[in-house]
């Protein structure tokens, strides 16, 4: 039977294999090639080309040819197996997430200026003061080019006297520059007031992407034309101004008559079928004249000048700043009694909640306090009394109470005392303080606790009252910054004085690792500092010969790079005697990086100067990581040869101002201003690198100074000179001192000298 089952099982697979073999033969006549054709080439043993058609020729004595005479050779080596190539188009995101939403900003506003000159008592000022904030864009569109330009406000100017003219050139210019970047577009005279949280409230109800022509309508009868008055001002929807600003400058040379805002609703009736309307999705653009009145009572209680939108014809800008006063002053009080009444809403609710009002945390609606999750997360209590901190930082316990910590110590008590006057009917002074504690929590802000000592009017007695305060982080606001990116080239200069040769070697190598053989933008300029001693020995003893030679080795080593060197003679190689130097050698538009030979190279750090560096906006004034002294770190251990950021490897070094980043620009500028703030000799006030810091500081820049932990600087022994101003360097004498060794670490050097003495007297 096994002998039977086995022969069953071949038999079967003997008539498979025969099937399978007998259809193939049946397919290769049928297809020719067979399924060859679209990876093989077919051709033959004579020396004729690829058979590409039915028609075969004929021989060498003009006989035909049929596909007997040839014997078919499959080629593969001359043709690979070619992959079909799917063609897909590349998706390019925008730079801007808002641009590839199509995120525009709110409100435009233009101002046309009657005046011809624009002072600091114009009505123009005012409204730029009262209004520029909290819009997005505000233009003032004057008749006159003015040689006066005031800060903070953007003016163009289209001259001539023709209202119709001047009002379309207007809303071309708003067409064709800012057409495509805001959803609402506001016109009015400057004699109008708006008051802007209000306004902008009135826009965050109304939907965008509507044909809108809003105002105060007027209608002309014999013309059938319904437009809006520019007395008060008038809106178009960014829908509306995309149908018809192509025919603003048509509409110009058509108008005829003299009252230019029924030319302007003419024309947008024409193109678009629009009509001014003062009504739109539930909102309704109301205004008010205030010409001839002033602000009492009676106008404060009248329903519509509550509820006006746009306040016109207000003639002084007086009369414009107490409007605001007003207006702010009643929005202010509308937003704390919303509070209030949201604190009673939340009190009421607690009590159905789980734990119930126990739970409920002070202030009611502020965020709990944060909550520790282990002993390093605990927050410390900062003491203070009226005139000193104490446990301010490790290295001061007990600080004099000054600055903006006195600023703030006052704010508090000052509140204290009125918010106790308020609640218990003005019967308190302020008779001492005696506990005060501050700490600042991450979830809420700066909590304050008071013990204070009051005193009644009119009695002798004191009271002691422990009072509680918090003062809230602010809601979080994206400050604008100009748009940097990381491939702009950075030109380090390195001053380099005599005893650091060593070290500019050991710079140099780093340069060259870092940045060199990365091919990074960035160049290295060594300004050689002789005194006029070493000067006069220069030709015949070169104290710089190696590292000039140096240099010229990594340049024919690394073609291309960007290395140089300049030889300077001064006494006294300040950072700013240095760069003004420098800055006649290159174009305005390059980014120096002033710095010294002790510092590492990183790429990280060299990224941060591109991005925190901002031309004609911003310098850099970073806070480098110094190394102690490694004989005094290290006496008892091997040098690694490295800097690691620890508490005993060194400290961040705020007395060091010397490392900066700037654009060319911006320090000819602010040298500029710093030669009118100083007359007199170009650098005998010039002495410290505190002068470079506070020299941009008296500018209009901003200046960023913060911790870079990528910026470390190898010890070197801080040189002091007699010459500087008592404070500089009594500071540079401090800053010597606390760049030795922490204070541990000194402490055990003092008593091991002192065990040591000890043991020496013994011996004795």
């Amino acid at each position: 039977m096994a002998v039977m089952s086995r022969s069953r099982t071949v038999i079967y697979i003997a008539l498979g294999i025969c099937a399978g073999a007998l259809l193939s033969m049946l397919c290769v006549p049928l297809e020719t090639g067979c399924g060859v054709d679209s990876y093989v080439h077919v051709g033959t043993k004579r020396k004729t080309s690829a058979v590409d058609m039915i028609d075969y020729g004929t021989d060498e004595n003009g006989n035909q040819l049929n596909d007997e005479d040839f014997e078919p050779v499959l080629m593969t080596v001359n043709r690979p197996v070619v992959k079909k190539d799917i063609d897909r188009q590349r998706l390019i995101r925008m730079r801007y997430i808002s641009s590839e939403l199509s995120i525009k900003e709110k409100l435009f506003v233009g101002v046309m200026v009657s005046r011809e000159e624009i002072d600091l008592e114009s009505t123009t000022v005012g409204i730029n003061k009262t209004l520029s904030h909290y819009v997005s864009k505000l233009v003032f569109f004057t008749k006159t080019n003015s040689e006066q330009s005031l800060s903070g406000m953007t003016i163009i100017a289209f001259p001539g006297e023709q209202v119709n003219v001047r009002m379309f050139q207007i809303w071309k210019y708003i067409y064709e520059h800012h057409g495509s970047d805001y959803d609402w577009f506001l016109v009015i005279q400057d004699d109008t007031y708006i008051y802007g949280d209000v306004f902008m409230e009135f826009l965050g109800h109304m939907s965008v992407g509507r044909d809108l022509y809003m105002g105060i309508p007027i209608h002309e009868a014999e013309m059938d034309v319904t437009f809006c008055s520019r007395d008060a001002g008038y809106m178009l929807s960014r829908n509306l101004l995309a149908k018809v600003g192509p025919y603003w400058e048509d509409c110009m040379r058509k108008s005829w008559n003299n009252v230019p805002d029924l030319e302007f609703g003419r024309c947008i009736q024409d193109h678009s079928n629009s009509h001014c309307s003062t009504n739109y999705e539930g909102s309704t653009f109301y205004a008010y004249d205030f010409e001839d009145k002033v602000l009492t009572d009676k106008e404060k209680n009248d329903a519509d000048f509550q509820q006006a939108l746009a306040i016109h014809h207000v003639m002084d800008t007086r009369t414009m700043y107490k409007l605001h006063k007003y207006f702010s002053e009643r929005s202010l009080s509308q937003t704390l009694k919303q509070i209030a009444e949201l604190q009673q809403n939340i009190e009421e609710i607690s009590a159905y909640a789980p734990g119930g009002k126990s739970k409920l945390t002070w202030p009611v609606g502020v965020q709990g306090p944060f909550k520790t999750t282990s002993r390093f997360d605990v927050m410390g209590w900062e003491y203070f009394s009226m005139t000193h901190l104490y446990g301010l930082d490790d290295y001061e316990p007990k600080s004099p109470l000054i600055g903006a910590n006195k600023q703030d110590i006052d704010e508090i008590l000052t509140t204290t005392m009125a918010r106790l006057n308020e609640l218990h009917g003005n019967i308190y002074m302020l008779g001492r303080l005696v506990n005060g504690y501050r700490r600042f929590d991450p979830n809420r802000g700066m909590e304050y606790t008071l013990d204070m000592e009051l005193k009644l009017h009119g009695d002798k007695r004191e009271i002691l009252k422990r009072v509680h305060l918090l003062r809230p982080l602010n809601k979080v606001e994206i400050v604008f910054m100009p748009y940097v990116t990381e491939y702009t080239q950075v030109t380090i200069i390195v001053p380099v004085v005599s005893g650091s040769q060593e070290q500019v070697r050991v710079f140099l190598d780093n340069y060259a690792r870092i940045c060199l053989e990365t091919r990074d933008k960035s160049a290295v300029m060594l300004i050689f500092v002789y005194t006029p001693t070493e000067a006069m020995t220069m030709a015949t003893e070169d104290i710089y010969s190696a590292n000039k030679g140096y240099v010229s080795y990594l340049e024919r080593k690394y073609p291309g790079s960007h290395l140089s060197w300049i030889s300077v003679k001064t006494s006294l190689p300040s950072p700013i005697a240095i760069m003004d130097v420098v800055s006649k050698k290159f174009a305005s538009d390059t980014l120096f990086l002033f710095t010294n030979a002790n510092m590492e190279i990183a790429a990280e750090f060299l990224n941060r100067v591109r991005m925190n560096t901002i031309a004609g906006w911003q310098v850099f004034f970073p806070i480098p990581f110094s190394q102690y002294d490694p004989k005094i770190i290290y006496a008892d251990l091997p040098n690694p040869n490295r800097i690691d950021i620890s508490k005993t490897a060194g400290h961040f070094d705020t007395y060091l101002f010397e490392h900066a980043s700037f654009y060319n620009s911006d320090y000819m500028n602010a040298r500029k201003l710093w030669d009118e703030k100083h007359p007199g000799s170009e650098t005998d006030h010039i002495q410290s690198d505190l002068d470079l810091f506070e020299m941009f500081l008296s500018t209009k820049l901003h200046t960023f100074r913060a911790v870079d932990p990528a910026l470390k600087l190898h010890y070197h022994q801080r040189i002091c000179q007699p010459s500087l101003k008592e404070e500089q360097y009594q500071r540079c004498l401090e800053g010597r001192a606390v760049g030795l060794a922490s204070k541990a670490q000194l402490a055990m050097l003092v008593l091991e000298q002192q065990q040591k003495l000890a043991a020496e007297k013994g011996n004795i």
